[in-house]
C-alpha cells in the first residue's frame, strides 16, 4: 500500500492534469487555478535555484572570503534592474550590452559548428573509401551520401535567385521542393511525438491512479471536474444583452 504521501501527491497530480486539460472544453476557473499554480511554483524553484546555486556560491561565498573577482559581473547583472526606474534607466544598458556580447561570443561559434560546419561536412562525404572492398554496406552508403549532396544542390537552386529559374534550374527547384517537404514533414512528425510521449505518460499515470491503492483518485476528481462543470455552467451569470 502507498504511504499517504504518495497517495495525496497522486491526488493532487490527477486533480490539476484534470484542471490543465479542461482547457480543450473552454476556458473556466479550474484551468486558471492551475494555470497560476504552475507559474507560481515554476518562478518559486527557478527563484530558490538562482539563489543557493547561483549567488550564495559563486558571489555571497566568494566576496564573503575578500576574493572580489564576482564584484564585477554582480554589479553588472544588478544594473539590469535599473530599467524599472525611470531616472537611472541608462544604468541597464551596460547590463544589457555586457550581456549581449558575452552570449554572442558564446552561441556564433556554437551555431556555426552545429549550423554551418557540420552540415557541410555531411554533404561532403566520399562516396566510397578509398581502397575499401566493394559491399552493399558500402554501396548503400556512398548512395545517402550521394543522395544528400543531390538534395542539398536541389534546395539551393530553389533559394538560388539570381538566375530565372527555368530549364534544368526549374527542375532541380522542383526536386528541391520536394527535399524541403520531407525535411519539414519528418521535423513536424518528430516534434508531434513528442508532445504525444508527453500525452501518453499524462494518461498512464491517470490510469495507475485510478487504482484502489491511490483511493481511486482518477475517476473520483474526474467525476468532480464533471460536476464542477455542470454547476458552474448552470448558476453563471448571464452577460447583458446589449453587450
Amino acid at each position: 500500500m502507498p504511504h499517504f504521501w504518495m497517495v495525496l501527491g497522486a491526488w493532487i497530480a490527477v486533480g490539476l492534469t484534470l484542471f490543465l486539460y479542461s482547457f480543450l472544453y473552454k476556458d473556466n476557473p479550474l484551468f486558471k487555478v492551475a494555470e497560476h499554480l504552475y507559474l507560481g511554483v515554476g518562478m518559486g524553484w527557478l527563484f530558490q535555484q538562482t539563489v543557493f546555486s547561483v549567488w550564495i556560491p559563486k558571489v555571497y561565498e566568494p566576496l564573503s572570503h575578500g576574493n572580489l573577482s564576482p564584484l564585477v559581473p554582480f554589479l553588472l547583472g544588478l544594473s539590469l534592474i535599473a530599467q524599472f526606474f525611470p531616472k537611472i534607466s541608462w544604468v541597464s544598458r551596460y547590463g544589457f550590452t555586457f550581456l549581449m556580447g558575452y552570449g554572442a561570443g558564446l552561441a556564433i561559434p556554437v551555431s556555426l559548428a552545429t549550423d554551418f560546419v557540420a552540415q557541410i561536412e555531411g554533404s561532403i562525404r566520399p562516396l566510397f573509401a578509398a581502397g575499401a572492398p566493394f559491399t552493399m554496406a558500402a554501396a548503400w552508403q556512398g548512395f545517402n551520401a550521394l543522395l544528400v549532396a543531390g538534395g542539398l544542390v536541389c534546395v539551393l537552386c530553389y533559394f538560388f535567385f539570381s538566375v530565372e529559374h527555368k530549364g534544368a534550374i526549374k527542375k532541380a527547384s522542383d526536386v528541391g521542393i520536394y527535399f524541403l517537404m520531407l525535411y519539414f514533414g519528418a521535423t513536424f512528425g518528430n516534434t508531434v511525438m513528442g508532445r504525444f510521449s508527453l500525452l501518453y505518460g499524462r494518461f498512464d499515470d491517470l490510469y495507475k491512479f485510478s487504482s484502489s491503492e491511490y483511493r481511486y483518485a482518477t475517476p473520483i476528481l474526474l467525476a468532480a471536474v464533471i460536476g464542477f462543470y455542470f454547476v458552474h455552467s448552470r448558476f453563471a451569470k448571464q452577460e447583458p444583452a446589449g453587450n
